[in-house]
């Protein structure tokens, strides 16, 4: 046998195993996603959660209308359909026109709401928000007692990644201007949608597809109203999507440029939400099956960079702080602390945050072996409940993820109207009917539309996801999985959901049409059966 012939065999070879990968890879996406969003649009056509702004966080769960809901979704199938349709008799060049009118619209439309929403009343933040750009603003000044032991960033030195943004973006606009960073987030959330857009194209040019996504994203009052949270939540969303549309660029361009935007834009998500992660490791998964089909080793580098790169940048920044402080960096609370609380029940509400862990923290003087050691007896005790008591775990998970995955405003009018106690807010008098009077209806409008997502999610998995898809396309989709994976065992915050929340928009609207254009087809395909049995018979006649 000849070189040339051997080497045909093992191209051969890796193709088919390339082959094999690719279609078990899609496969689990494919029954994965749709298991979880049967669920959780089962659910959501049953229940809502909720949360009242200037309340309690304690998550409020009532049967929702199941009418309206399936009369809201038989009119956006309806609608839907109709685009469809006239999508069929329009021009190229009119499609472009409407594609590009209506993602512009969408793209200003949450410009215009974030500018109003930060202007409209001082919205000085409180806890975790005040601890980052405080702590970015004592250190421009020299003032380290947050590295102390005990401080705030010496039990979660993971948000030092974004207080070193933020110190860095104190250099120029000057210190405790937090204003500053909600502008930031207001064009990264308008910069979002505008990916979204993007990753729409990539997936599926058709016009009816856009416009179906640009409407359901002017409905996003989650994204408007975190726009003044000081916090990483929509510089990540906006890393993610940057990410993901640069691996639908490179899956058509292979170049090397797309790959290098990726990895960067992983590598900030890192830096500026640790929970980032998700994406990542969907990010070195897809690869992973993407390199094996097509034997690319540039893909492989781009994932280990994404994994090197934000471990080398952490501990840079760690070790900055070490030099210009004078205090030692420790490994903070132990990430065990959030999965106990992950699977405690406190008062009626299931795995939510409570102060536990800091309390063990002070009460073994910052010894986190210790701490550590407790927590796994309580993870111990916990897992051992579940398994002699099965009803009461499935009640357990199932409120838990619920409470999460189930709130429409994902508590982004509840942290959004939330101010220290003693800070006086003079709110506009619109900002100040959106919390109160106006609150039932934007929870409603937000209630229809994550009803409608989610059953376009499991059109997605159901009819997007096939066997021998680009597995590159569906990073989204796999981050989506490992998110709802995650927030089972996690400390549970409906806030946490929303970087998934907003990935689902595009994925949405492809489901729809793909759904839509199968069924098309079908009829068509039957119509044309009976046309030709007709020819058949008359010609037999």
């Amino acid at each position: 046998m000849s070189s040339v012939q051997m080497r045909q065999m093992k191209q051969t070879g890796r193709e088919e195993r390339g082959e094999r990968l690719t279609a078990l890879a899609n496969w689990t996406v494919r029954i994965f996603g749709g298991a979880i969003f049967l669920f959780l649009t089962w659910y959501s056509f049953r229940y809502t959660q909720y949360m009242n702004p200037g309340g309690s966080e304690a998550p409020l769960n009532v049967r929702d209308s199941m009418s309206r809901n399936l009369l809201v979704l038989l009119f956006a199938a309806a609608a839907f359909t109709a685009l469809f349709a006239a999508e069929e008799r329009m021009g190229e060049k009119a499609r472009q026109a409407v594609r590009k009118a209506v993602l512009a619209m969408a793209v200003v439309w949450i410009l215009a709401a974030g500018l109003w929403w930060i202007t409209s009343a001082e919205r000085m933040p409180e806890g975790d928000q005040a601890f980052i750009y405080g702590g970015a603003s004592y250190f421009r000044e020299g003032r380290y007692l947050f590295l102390d032991k005990g401080g705030y960033c010496e039990m979660y030195p993971h948000q030092l990644g974004l207080i070193a943004l933020v110190e860095l973006l104190f250099v120029f606009v000057g210190t405790y201007n937090y204003f500053a960073f909600q502008l930031i987030c207001v064009i990264l959330a308008a910069a979002a949608a505008l990916i979204g857009g993007c990753i729409v194209n990539e997936i599926d040019g058709h016009m009816s597809v856009s416009v179906i996504y640009c409407v359901c994203m002017m409905g996003c009052f989650p994204l408007i109203f975190y726009t003044s949270w000081v916090y990483g939540d929509i510089p990540s969303i906006f890393c993610a999507l940057l990410a993901a549309w640069m691996l639908l660029r490179y899956s058509r361009k292979r170049h090397w440029k797309y790959l290098a935007v990726c990895v960067a834009a992983l590598t900030a998500g890192m830096l500026v939400r640790k929970n980032s992660l998700i994406f990542l490791v969907a990010f070195c998964l897809v690869s992973l099956v993407w390199a094996v089909r097509q034997g690319d080793r540039k893909i492989i580098a781009a994932a280990g960079l994404t994994i090197l790169l934000p471990a080398l940048l952490y501990a840079g920044i760690y070790k900055m702080y070490e030099v210009r402080s004078g205090f030692a960096h420790t490994g903070g609370l132990p990430t065990l602390s959030w999965i106990s609380m992950g699977l405690q029940e406190q008062n009626g509400k299931y795995g939510w945050y409570y102060d536990y862990p800091k309390a063990l923290y002070y009460e073994y003087d910052g010894n986190a072996n210790a701490v550590e050691e407790v927590v796994k007896e309580d993870i111990e005790e916990r897992l051992q409940v579940f398994l002699s008591n099965p009803s009461y775990a499935w009640t357990f998970f199932r409120e838990k993820i619920l409470s999460q995955w189930n709130e429409p405003l994902y508590q982004s009018l509840y942290f959004g109207t939330k101010y220290p106690a003693d800070h006086d807010s003079k709110e506009s008098p619109l900002a100040q009917r959106v919390k109160e009077e106006y609150f039932t209806k934007i929870l409603w409008i937000c209630d229809r539309l994550q009803f409608i997502l989610y059953f376009g999610m499991l059109l997605y998995f159901l009819f997007a996801v096939k066997r021998n898809s680009n597995i590159l396309q569906h990073l989204l989709a796999a981050a989506i999985i490992g998110g709802f994976l995650f927030s089972i065992l996690w400390e549970a915050k409906a806030r946490y959901v929303m970087p998934y929340y907003i990935s689902m928009f595009s994925l949405a609207a492809v489901g729809y049409f793909q759904t839509i254009s199968q069924i098309t087809m079908l009829i068509g395909g039957r119509r044309k059966g009976k046309k030709d049995n007709i020819t058949k018979f008359r010609r037999a006649a």
